[in-house]
């Protein structure tokens, strides 16, 4: 069946060339479930006549978005919208595989929220190396000869309780749950917390392993809507209209180095987010990842509604992202079927790593790595902020990356493709969009903490700004 999901207001509404603003309106709709798998996209001729634009815009938008791996093109039968073994077999990338695969000419990479060099190789080598030794000497099945108990053993759930703590936040080890990273947390969590045909409500700007899981969720019966943040984060004004009219089952948020702007949270809006949840009986997955590098760290919302709130966090961005251990806290009555529902995903945890964190964290050298990451992003901020002097930047010293607003000139896509052509990786705001949102068109977000050395961050910031000074005309890439 052909139908057409594009409305002629909303594409001319929309930012930038009118090819991407067709793409991706394809996009939201596929996001948000307006359409399935299987669809038949309008000819070229037709869409052009129905949204007054050239057959050649139109032929481009398609190209686009097969390009994206969203539809597939037959000679003789039309465009299609690519779902399910169609999508995986001919997709050239979804999610945070094609997110993370860098072209072979980037020079410097500013695209990935990881954490920098801070001496992880010496700090958790050396500890990795007096757990091998130790080895013969320790009691019970070789770590390369057993599975962890679901949820982790005590000794690993001790040391998880003892990462967590802090001000009047204190986890106890027997409501933990012990994961292959933040991602496998929150996809239990949310498993744990929705059931086919609910609605997950999440910050419109948010992660972007969220915004691909989004698609996720909708292939799997659920629906995740998008709620307007504002400098500090989800509104609750916003939130509690979202939560009157679309009876969400669960809210995903990052309250703390929210992801892409670093904004962080209050106090006073986490409990009227807390409140907000009890009040309409639905489920929070807090991400809170990145808290630990703030060195006076909120509380998180899970303080202030624990029998709603399953709060997720790991050392992959406080310590080093090999370390591929996280921590799961969901209410306690639902901290069976979380428990079960994560064991199912992956049946353990990695034995060695499990051991390795949590020698990390009983010896001290995780509190130590992280007070050197500290250190380290606060002198790349200071570098980015001269670098970038007379721009418009949102970040805090503690975050990973910065949002960057561009100037009128630019759009967010373009700018991409323009840093990209010069052997620079960075990340566009659409790509952190649930659902539509145009004000993020005009922003970018710039890892900071990926490049290996400051160096390497100093080409990168100076090739933005070369950009920005520039603008579009000085890339042959845009028309």
């Amino acid at each position: 069946m052909t139908i057409s999901i594009f409305d002629a207001a909303d594409i001319a509404a929309r930012p930038g060339p009118r090819y991407r603003a067709i793409a991706d309106a394809l996009r939201d709709a596929v996001k948000m479930g307006a359409v399935a798998p299987g669809t038949k996209l309008p000819p070229l001729r037709d869409l052009a006549y129905e949204l007054g634009v050239t057959v050649g815009t139109v032929s481009r938008a398609y190209a686009l978005a097969a390009a994206r791996g969203e539809v597939s093109g037959e000679v003789g039968r039309g465009t299609y919208v690519l779902g399910g073994r169609a999508a995986r077999g001919q997709a050239s990338g979804v999610g945070s595989a094609a997110f993370l695969t860098m072209p072979e000419t980037t020079q410097v990479a500013m695209k990935a929220a990881l954490a920098p060099p801070a001496g992880q190789t010496e700090i958790i080598g050396a500890a990795l190396a007096g757990l091998i030794s130790d080895m013969p000497t320790l009691t019970g099945p070789s770590l390369f000869n057993t599975y962890l108990e679901p949820g982790g053993c005590a000794r690993h759930r001790a040391a998880a309780a003892k990462w967590l703590t802090h001000s009047d936040f204190a986890p106890q080890a027997d409501e933990l749950i012990i994961c292959s990273g933040t991602q496998q947390a929150i996809l239990a969590a949310m498993f744990a917390a929705t059931e086919p045909g609910d609605i997950i409500l999440a910050e419109a700007l948010t992660y972007q392993a969220m915004v691909n899981q989004a698609a996720l969720m909708g292939l799997m019966g659920r629906r995740v809507a998008p709620v307007d943040i504002d400098g500090e984060g989800i509104e609750p004004q916003a939130l509690a209209r979202a939560a009157g009219e679309m009876k969400p089952a669960a809210l995903f948020i990052v309250p703390t180095l929210h992801n892409p702007t670093g904004a962080i949270m209050s106090e006073k809006r986490r409990r009227e987010i807390a409140e907000i949840a009890t009040r309409h009986d639905f489920a929070i997955i807090e991400d809170d990842i990145y808290s630990a590098l703030v060195k006076d760290r909120p509380l998180p919302v899970a303080h202030f509604a624990p029998d709603h709130t399953y709060y997720a966090t790991s050392l992959s961005k406080s310590v080093g992202c090999g370390i591929r251990i996280g921590f799961l806290k969901p209410p306690l009555a639902m901290l069976e079927r979380t428990r079960a529902i994560q064991h199912g995903f992956g049946q353990t945890v990695p034995p060695l790593m499990a051991e390795l964190a949590t020698r990390l964290i009983e010896s001290g050298d995780a509190a130590a790595l992280t007070g050197k990451l500290r250190e380290e992003m606060q002198t790349r901020h200071e570098m980015t902020a001269e670098a970038l002097t007379g721009h418009e930047l949102a970040a805090h010293p503690a975050s990973l990356y910065v949002w960057l607003a561009l100037p009128d000139i630019w759009r967010a896509h373009a700018f991409v493709d323009a840093a990209r052509a010069r052997g620079l990786a960075i990340a566009a705001g659409e790509d952190f969009m649930v659902g539509r949102m145009d004000r993020a068109s005009r922003h970018v977000r710039l890892a900071i903490g990926q490049p290996q050395t400051r160096a390497e961050l100093a080409a990168g910031l100076a090739t933005v700004a070369e950009l920005l000074a520039t603008g579009p005309i000085s890339s042959p890439l845009v028309a």
